[in-house]
């Protein structure tokens, strides 16, 4: 992907307007941070803040501010082969029409990124707006299958900084307890929606980050199993050992063995 222009945190007056019957000779993404009137061959269509609008090359653009001030991030960009036409269009993302989305935060961030690297004149600059356009799209999409499929909205990037703080801190004491407090939900409420969300139980995922963490450990030092388990959150070496045996399917020594033959 070829980003041709990029603008981010970009304010205008209430008589802003856009008028481009013939679009503007590439593709543009709009990130808006105030309501906004679109004209199509369906007639006006106000946006809500917290929308976004992917125009297709070739589009008439005609949008304007719909109250005393008009915000937005953006960038035109062009897709330069096949694959990139293919990317866009598996990911499913609706184009010429604006989508209300549940938050712009890390959207923006990327678009800010996109923003710095675009003018920096980096011998690399090219290459890696390429990939952060593509992160960008990789991002919306998840956003927008994720709301319409799981029907949690801001709760589901709630939940998905929760679920990541496990992952990074194992070791620590977890509990149901203490993770439904985090969210501000009951005990059952709080099981039934991390289920709903990734599939698994919020102790399952526990002992998956336990599990994961004390692989890498096993890999990676000499550290003995006793001290492992410790790190990993276990009191008790024989319950580290039962455990990572059901889900590993060998013992901690087992695993550690194998992992140094096959290097």
């Amino acid at each position: 992907m070829r980003i041709t222009n990029v603008g981010c945190n970009h304010w205008h007056d209430a008589d802003f307007f856009i008028d481009r019957p013939e679009g503007s000779g590439d593709y543009l993404l709009l990130l808006l941070k105030t309501s906004a009137v679109f004209v199509s061959d369906r007639g006006e269509m106000t946006a809500e803040a917290g929308s976004f609008i992917l125009f297709k090359a070739g589009t008439p653009q005609y949008y304007r501010a719909s109250g005393a001030r008009f915000g937005n991030d953006w960038f035109h960009f062009l897709p330069e082969s096949s694959e990139d036409e293919n990317f866009l269009k598996e990911l499913d993302i609706p184009f010429d029409t604006p989508v209300k989305i549940d938050s712009l935060s890390e959207l923006t961030v990327f678009i800010s990124m996109m923003c710095n690297e675009h003018y920096s004149g980096g011998i690399y600059s090219t290459d890696t707006c390429d990939l952060l356009v593509k992160l960008f799209f990789l991002k919306l999409s998840d956003k927008l299958h994720r709301t319409g499929e799981r029907g949690m909205g801001s709760g589901y990037e709630k939940m998905s900084v929760l679920r990541a703080k496990i992952y990074n801190d194992p070791a620590r004491r977890w509990n149901i307890e203490e993770l439904a407090h985090e969210m501000t939900m009951s005990r059952s409420s709080f099981q039934h929606s991390y289920k709903r969300l990734f599939g698994v139980t919020p102790m399952s995922d526990v002992i998956a980050a336990r599990i994961e963490r004390s692989e890498y450990l096993l890999s990676s030092t000499s550290y003995s199993v006793s001290r492992i388990a410790q790190m990993c959150g276990y009191s008790s070496d024989i319950h580290f050992v039962r455990q990572f045996r059901k889900v590993k399917g060998e013992s901690p020594t087992e695993y550690r063995t194998k992992v140094k033959s096959d290097r």
